[in-house]
């Protein structure tokens, strides 16, 4: 056996005892980190986000290596959708059942996006799938009606068949649209017709107004979904008052005042005054939540622990049992383009493609290893242990960085961006600056793991001697 035919077998090995293990037994909760297939069909989004990788390194990365989408896997479209089935059919035919995201730069600005969405249901329908399908949007699909029936009629048709549609709003807020500006005119579409055709052109307004939010906000009232919105650099002077935007929204809606999923953005553009602006963001955030919950501490809790503290607030006080907080180590990552698998899809450089489904006569029949050292490194990998984490205070308690921007930043994914670091510190000395002006300190401590207490006992230590 040669080192090719070790490294293959290894890799199916290891695929096999881990995720597939987890589709075949969905309930097993010993394999809960693994139940995750993400199918990334490309990287074409009509928005060009100031903070977004794809936007930025699309076509080349810092140091001049081919971007996400130079590759020309992504333009053809019939061997995106026949990729689409052989997979589908393995799904089927193996009896697995993982929690699928169906990944792209936005799915419902794309004719194909629409396709892929519509096979994975009548694919999935009356066979033992027992899963979902979640879908990240941005959801300027609301700002065309046709392209919003479609929508709805797709949500429709999903719980019909028993395979539900569940979105997830990547949406910023009315006070932050600024970051997030249209990419694509009518004029710019050229992708074969992948992109819908929409009806914004150069130098117009902005076509999203207080109706367009209504409308996204009655949309997600229908179908229950959350919003995922991102707390970015440039714009976190306005976070409050973009919070009790959306607030306000929620209130006037009757959504949930929890619907709310905060993620801040580990880009190493930090500068001081934004990292010290983040931290009274934070602050607020906890005070806020307190007196939501009538300053009682055990509806306050019952937000942070089984409601998720909007996630920007309960990271550092809940344990995962993995050694990322993210995704990266909880599902395989197949691309429609080439059905190659890669590490997440931040991380989709030609570098870190770990290998690639066989397939003979349009059937899967293994994985042949590209990089298997690198997915033996990524599904074993623990932050605590990345230089710089190692011996820090609060390498416990700290949300670390995207592996994805680390390697952008720093050439390397497992190598922090110290500015970032500043970020995560930040934000742990505002939780307990607010814990303690609220007298819940000694509360809170008491409800999570002891290595979390003591970090965050040392951690109060630092700031009284400061």
């Amino acid at each position: 056996m040669n080192f090719q035919e070790e490294n293959d077998k290894l890799m199916n090995n290891m695929v096999e005892r881990l995720f597939y293990h987890a589709w075949r037994n969905p309930t097993d909760d010993i394999y809960a980190n693994f139940r995750g297939l993400e199918i990334i069909l490309n990287y074409w989004c009509n928005l060009g986000c100031q903070y977004c990788y794809v936007n930025r390194y699309g076509e080349k990365t810092p140091r001049g290596h081919e971007g996400l989408y130079a590759s020309e896997i992504w333009s053809d479209k019939e061997k995106c959708l026949k990729n689409l089935d052989i997979l589908l059919d393995w799904i089927v035919e193996n009896g697995f059942s993982p929690k699928i995201e169906l990944f792209s730069g936005e799915m419902f600005s794309q004719e194909i996006g629409f396709e892929v969405v519509e096979k994975c249901i009548n694919k999935l329908a009356d066979t033992e799938f027992k899963g979902s399908l979640v879908i990240p949007t941005n959801v300027t699909f609301i700002l065309s009606d046709e392209l919003t029936k479609k929508v709805d009629a797709l949500i429709e048709k999903s719980f019909n068949k028993n395979i539900p549609i569940f979105l997830s709003a990547s949406f910023d807020g009315k006070l932050i649209e600024r970051n997030r500006p249209f990419k694509h005119t009518i004029e710019d579409i050229s992708y074969d017709n992948r992109i819908a055709k929409w009806k914004y052109k150069p130098n117009m307004p902005d076509p999203r107004d207080d109706a367009y939010y209504d409308k996204v906000f009655q949309f997600a009232k229908k179908h229950e979904f959350g919003f995922h919105p991102m707390v970015y650099s440039e714009t976190i002077h306005l976070w409050k008052e973009n919070f009790l935007w959306f607030q306000k929204m929620f209130e006037k809606y009757e959504i949930p005042w929890s619907q709310i999923y905060l993620l801040e953005v580990r880009n190493p553009e930090w500068s001081e005054k934004q990292i010290k602006e983040f931290g009274k963001f934070i602050e607020f955030l906890v005070k806020w939540s307190w007196i939501k919950c009538g300053s009682n501490f055990k509806n306050f809790s019952e937000f942070m622990f089984q409601g998720k503290g909007f996630n920007i607030l309960n990271g550092p006080l809940s344990s995962i049992g993995r050694g990322l907080g993210c995704g990266y180590q909880t599902a395989l990552y197949p691309r429609l383009g080439d059905l190659s698998l890669v590490s997440c899809h931040r991380t989709s450089y030609p570098p870190f493609v770990l290998g690639k489904f066989k397939v003979e006569d349009d059937k899967i029949t293994g994985i042949k290893s590209q990089n298997f050292e690198h997915m033996v490194a990524s599904l074993s990998f623990d932050a605590t242990t990345q230089p710089y984490c190692e011996q820090c205070t609060i390498n416990v308690l700290c949300n670390h960085g995207c592996l994805g921007a680390q390697m952008e930043t720093t050439g390397d994914p497992f190598t922090p961006i110290p500015s970032v670091c500043k970020l995560e510190h930040e934000k742990i000395s505002a939780l307990i600056r607010a814990y303690k002006r609220l007298g819940i300190f000694q509360r809170i401590l008491g409800k999570i793991n002891p290595d979390k207490t003591e970090a965050f006992k040392y951690m109060e230590k630092l700031i009284n001697s400061e």
